[in-house]
């Protein structure tokens, strides 16, 4: 018997407190040991790591905190393996593979365990574990080959089917193949996570500059320099020991100027929003062959995405909306759970989505650019404060430690 309920425990009151608009727009500081780009969960999160080692450092942010990818997703913690990651006939070094990935899920879900309390605030994590549907047999075989990998990567996932999926999940279709239930996933709440981290981070003692866009970056390859790098953006310039790339979709471009090739993938993304209802989804639903993520939130509302593409819009205009993207996304929905036909569509909105060709972190040291560093996710909410305590460890260490898995590395050949 699965059991699906928490453990109890206590929530700490929301954060009180905000970040300082008139410290954020105040003069640049003429120089900085570690400079941050990007104002997303990365840097924000790594602000916080390295502010808590003592290591001094200056977030940069050319709109807002939170406003791009880490404010527009829907804040799902996706541990179990998903149908891109999968191909047929896998081999045993392919399998190999996505258990190593699967282990870092599993890393990662113990750094959700106690974030809350590492960052004194309720966050809206919640563990009510994660459901990924099947339509056919053929579905099944893939849904079977995945539990067999994530098991003996040490995540639990159960296979249910006939009678014991329908007395499991009542509210799902009943003609499905079958389920995955995997009681570690869940979700949080992305318009708090990022902003605390760099509420945290400033108390700490690191530096915030929001409105300040990063124009270019140059080496600074004089004999004898303090620092390595030139910074100009537009409100002035600095000097810095130790850059961090956390722009996420925007990677490539910053690293090129400094002569480095990050060809990355980059999606829109689109994700749905219905009116309340009686709370009684426990339990996120993915679809292992088709595009859909879908969780009743704490306020009874239902968040339905699954990576439905937006249409592409330079920046500093948002990603817009497909109206196919829309209907496809709900309709996948309504075939898996057919009492959603009678709730009503509140809005919809976009975000982005950048990924590598191995769908892996890249995450450190250039060691073509030294001191030039990079922290960029695929899956960026779910590995998001895991990854950047990783390089937080990094950079902050006084020997050199290899602490970032190789395959993580800036300079790997199969970004090329």
């Amino acid at each position: 018997m699965i059991n699906q309920s928490n453990p109890p425990f206590v929530r700490e009151p929301f954060l009180k407190g905000y970040l300082s608009h008139e410290k954020n727009l105040s003069p640049l500081p003429k120089e900085v040991d570690v400079l941050i780009i990007g104002g997303g969960l990365l840097g924000a999160s790594l602000s916080y790591y390295l502010a808590k080692e003592g290591v001094e450092v200056l977030l940069l942010e050319r709109d807002e905190i939170n406003r791009e990818a880490s404010g527009t997703n829907a804040g799902s913690f996706h541990f179990q393996i998903a149908l891109h990651q999968l191909t047929p006939n896998m081999s045993d070094k392919e399998k190999s593979r996505l258990a190593a990935e699967v282990k870092l899920q599993v890393d990662a879900a113990k750094l959700w365990d106690n974030i809350e309390k590492e960052l004194d605030a309720d966050l809206g994590v919640f563990f009510d574990g994660g459901i990924m549907v099947a339509e056919s047999q053929e579905e099944m075989r893939v849904l079977k080959d995945k539990e067999e990998i994530e098991n003996s990567a040490g995540l639990e996932s159960h296979i249910l089917t006939g009678d014991e999926m329908r007395t499991f999940a009542p509210y799902l279709a009943p003609d499905l193949a079958g389920i995955a239930f995997c009681p570690r996933e869940g979700h949080a709440n992305p318009l708090l996570v990022t902003p605390t981290y760099a509420y945290r981070a400033m108390e700490l003692g690191a530096q915030i500059r929001t409105g300040c866009a990063v124009l270019s970056v140059e080496a600074n390859s004089s004999t004898g320099a303090s620092h390595r790098f030139k910074v100009k953006t537009n409100r002035g310039e600095i000097y810095c020991h130790r850059i961090v790339n956390a722009t996420g979709a925007w990677a490539t471009d910053l690293s090129s100027q400094l002569g480095l090739n990050l060809p990355m993938g980059l999606s829109g993304l689109h994700v749905n929003v219905t009116e309340p209802r009686e709370y009684f989804l426990k339990s996120m639903i993915q679809h292992i062959g088709r595009r859909l993520t879908l969780k009743q939130t704490h306020n009874n509302t239902f968040i339905i995405g699954g990576g439905w593409p937006s249409h592409p819009e330079s920046y500093p205009k948002r990603y817009s909306n497909y109206w196919s993207s829309t209907t496809g996304n709900l309709a996948v929905a309504l075939r898996v759970l057919p009492m959603l036909k009678d709730v009503k569509l509140l809005r919809t909105w976009t975000g982005v989505w950048a990924y590598t060709k191995d769908f892996k972190p890249i995450l450190g040291e250039s060691s073509k650019v030294p001191g030039y560093h990079v922290a960029m996710v695929p899956t960026g909410f779910t590995l998001g404060p895991m990854v950047s305590r990783m390089l937080a460890e990094y950079i902050s260490a006084d020997k050199p430690i290899h602490n970032i898995p190789q395959e993580f590395s800036v300079d790997r050949e199969v970004l090329k």
